[in-house]
């Protein structure tokens, strides 16, 4: 890194005027974008197309960036699937990728069940309802935190060896394929439907699942994976520093996976693989995909992660060395952490400034698919084999129902704080990813040399085109760490392929502190060429056939727009902004037509999203639908909103229903338990989406249980506990109780050192439980034109 002290002509007196400077030098040789080595692509009945090269999937002839969030449909309400297919949407993400466990489909031998919860075709013509794309993760194996990595029971019973090309093994995988294809018969993208992509089983050769069969005092845990794989076998997502010396036995068992997927018919654009840790990859013919967690719950110590430090992920993926030519692929990130699953003594709070730093780091560094895994959290179903036993990995210390995972939508649908910070990317994004897609990473001299606790040097990167186009990405936050400082009086001199761009030209800029950024410098605007901007581009929104950019910025850092005076008419630098919505100003391309301005500040940008073609700001939770909005909002039975363009223009609007006083029959008589019963059903109440019960309680674990059997449980971590009850309705309304058992917090135990310090309680007088005054919450619905 270059790191130059430039101090004003007027000397020591003038101190505030020294700016730091940082430089970024454009490659002499770019790599080359090309296809001819990949046998991957499909074309649709209406003319479209999917084509995939060795940098970006293009769509219809136009490079995109896939947003990928997980959501599982054995883990949700089928009642409640589309609902939460269009919040996903609205959140910014436009693939669902979602795991098809064997064990819950197959719990019994030779009885395959897709009713209810299971009916995965219901859940995939929902997606192709409302255009949601699918990539279908067919296993065998694909853990997913579920018992044995989702192979059943009844195969552990059998003489094979798994994960492996015995032909029992095979034998087996075919039926179980066979069963799957005739479920998505007709919905692939060859014939119209949202499937466009299909995994192949999952970290094949580097990780596994614990067997679920296993005793207590066992120290090695008995891993899912084939004979020759068990000494290579992680537990989690990490770095593989083993020898596998069967390698080509794995290669071989993906490309046999593969032909017997094509065979059953389960044929799609591209096929994808766990790249990351060196696992098995099927060479040109599936995409490689990596992961990236920042709180891995799997590794003995939490620590300080890589994954807020910039890297050229297109050349050198996490959790290298890999199985294959990373330049041969695109970089598909599609394995996110912006959450994490708990395990019982690991339970790190994962802040949304981190997820939006993982996120801007992976663009930065060449990825040009994103995903997240979980997006929508859920909870795993009971086991339907005769037993009742839980599905979740056990061994692994899991609830034994919640999978939350810290999600941007969680275990009940709520929002995490996670969801809006990420949805501000994706609405970049959405817009601007033909832009972003084709340019290449370009990293400083120091990207090697920056560690996770240096808190006063600049992270920075850029993607740029050979021409000088490009996005700066800054990042001034690290997961586990909230102690950092703005950076201030900072500038960024980029060394482009023909001039030398400084961006502030002058003085500096500062970067405050848990915040990310992403900076346009030569951004064709309408003919306009935007020189730099000190502000990110959000959206573009049409209005009335004039092009309206939206940028946003944090708080404290100030926007400024240089233009080249040569593009435009008239005025060409636009300093001195507030951010708001009197920020807006014009410009006038040469021999354009004029085109709007505004910076938004970073709270209105979080509450932002486009719907119809319309700029829609509001804190409620948006459910769009044909011609109006749905606005849910927790508790409040007011909404204010603003929608542009409109009539009232960026004056606030209010909608409102009547308010409802839900009450609940509480019975905490005993010590340690609780019960609840409440009989009011949101679906006879029209402005309740879903009625919600706060339980707010300190202590270790808590466990719900209805009709005899635990239905839910949850790992204390300082906040209320917060259930949705539509999937309960039924059985309340008939008067059933809700029943809580929960077990008290001793000063041992193991995860309190991740509880924020402010809801640890005293233990002076030995294990604390305390259980508050539960709550029942309104999620109200609201509707809106638009």
């Amino acid at each position: 890194m270059k790191k130059i002290i430039i101090t004003s002509i007027f000397g020591m007196a003038a101190l505030a005027a020294t700016a730091q400077t940082y430089e970024l030098t454009a490659p002499r040789k770019w790599e080359p974008i090309r296809s001819e080595h990949l046998q991957m692509g499909g074309k649709a009945p209406d003319g479209g197309s999917i084509d995939v090269n060795n940098y970006y999937i293009v769509r219809d002839g136009k490079p995109v960036i896939p947003v990928m969030g997980e959501f599982h449909y054995s883990r949700y309400p089928a009642e409640q699937w589309e609902q939460e297919i269009i919040k996903m949407k609205a959140g910014g993400v436009n693939v669902i990728p979602s795991y098809i466990f064997w064990s819950l489909h197959e719990p019994v031998e030779g009885k395959f069940c897709w009713e209810g919860n299971l009916n995965l075709r219901r859940f995939i013509e929902l997606c192709k309802k409302h255009d949601m794309d699918v990539i279908v993760r067919i296993g065998p194996f694909g853990h997913g935190e579920i018992r044995s990595g989702a192979l059943p029971d009844w195969l552990f019973t059998k003489n094979l060896d798994v994960r492996s090309n015995d032909s029992k093994y095979l034998a087996y995988t075919k039926i179980l394929y066979t069963e799957i294809a005739k479920q998505l018969q007709g919905l692939y993208y060859k014939d119209g439907g949202p499937i466009i992509g299909c995994q192949l089983e999952n970290e094949h050769q580097h990780s596994a699942a614990p067997w679920a069969i296993n005793y207590a005092g066992e120290k090695v845990l008995d891993f899912t994976a084939a004979s020759y794989d068990k000494g290579i076998t992680k537990l989690g997502v990490s770095v593989q520093e083993g020898n596998i010396s069967a390698a080509e036995l794995g290669d071989r068992h993906m490309a046999t996976l593969q032909r017997m997927a094509e065979e059953a018919g389960i044929i799609t654009p591209f096929y994808t693989a766990t790249g990351w840790g060196n696992a098995a990859v099927i060479p040109g013919k599936a995409i490689p995909v990596t992961a990236g967690y920042t709180y891995p719950t799997w590794f003995p110590d939490q620590r300080k992660s890589d994954f807020c430090m910039f890297k050229n992920l297109w050349a050198e993926p996490d959790y290298s060395p890999v199985r294959y030519n990373p330049l041969d692929y695109p970089s598909a990130s599609a394995e996110m952490g912006a959450g994490i699953q708990m395990v019982y003594d690991k339970r790190p709070v994962c802040t949304p400034e981190v997820a939006e730093a993982l996120m801007l780091r992976c663009l930065a560094g060449g990825s040009n698919i994103i995903g997240y895994y979980m997006y929508h959290g859920g909870s795993t179903p009971r086991m339907n084999n005769g037993y009742g036993e839980f599905l979740s990995d056990q061994p692994m210390g899991l609830p034994k129902i919640s999978y939350d995972f810290q999600a941007p939508l969680g275990e009940f649908g709520l929002e995490a704080p996670s969801f809006r910070p990420l949805r501000v990317i994706h609405n970049f994004l959405a817009d601007f990813q033909h832009i972003l897609a084709p340019m290449q990473p370009v990293m400083p001299e120091n990207v090697k040399t920056m560690t996770p606790e240096n808190r006063d040097d600049l992270r920075y990167a850029a993607r740029m085109t050979p021409t000088g186009e490009g996005f700066l990405f800054l990042v001034n936050t690290q997961d586990h760490d909230l102690e950092r400082h703005d950076q201030k009086d900072l500038r960024v001199k980029l060394n482009l392929p023909n001039e030398t761009l400084t961006i502030p030209a002058e003085g500096g800029f500062t970067l405050p502190k848990n915040t990310s950024a992403i900076l346009p410098f030569n951004f064709d605007m309408e003919g306009a060429l935007l020189k730099y901007a000190t502000a990110q581009p959000l959206m573009k929104i049409e209005d009335k056939g004039t092009a309206h950019y939206f940028f946003t910025v944090h708080d404290g850092m100030e926007p400024e727009f240089v233009f080249s005076k040569s593009s435009v008419k008239g005025k060409s630098e636009f300093t001195d902004i507030v951010p708001g919505f009197k920020s807006t100003f014009k410009v006038t391309p040469r021999g354009g037509k004029a085109f709007k301005v505004t910076v938004l500040t970073y709270a209105d940008a979080l509450n932002a999203t486009k719907v119809n073609g319309k700029l829609l700001i509001t804190e409620a939770t948006v459910v769009p639908a044909a011609g109006q909005v749905k606005l849910l909002s927790l508790g409040k039975h007011r909404a204010d909103y603003i929608v542009y363009p409109s009539k009232q223009g960026f004056k606030k609007q209010t909608v409102s229903v009547e308010p409802v006083s839900p009450k609940a029959d509480v019975d905490k008589s005993v010590p340690w338990r609780m019960e609840v019963g409440f009989t009011e059903r949101a679906t006879d109440t029209p402005q309740v989406n879903e009625y919600f019960l706060s339980v707010p309680y300190t202590g270790d674990v808590a466990m719900a249980f209805m009709d005899n059997a635990m239905v839910l449980d949850h790992f204390w971590q300082g906040m209320p506990w917060r259930i949705g009850l539509n999937r309960f309705a039924d059985k309340m309304s008939a008067g059933k109780p809700l029943g809580f058992y929960f077990r008290p917090l001793r000063a041992e135990a193991p995860f309190l050192p991740d509880i924020p310090a402010k809801f640890v309680p005293d233990f002076s007088q030995g294990p604390v439980l305390e259980i508050g005054e539960p709550q029942i919450i309104p999620e109200y619905v609201m509707t809106i034109p638009l």
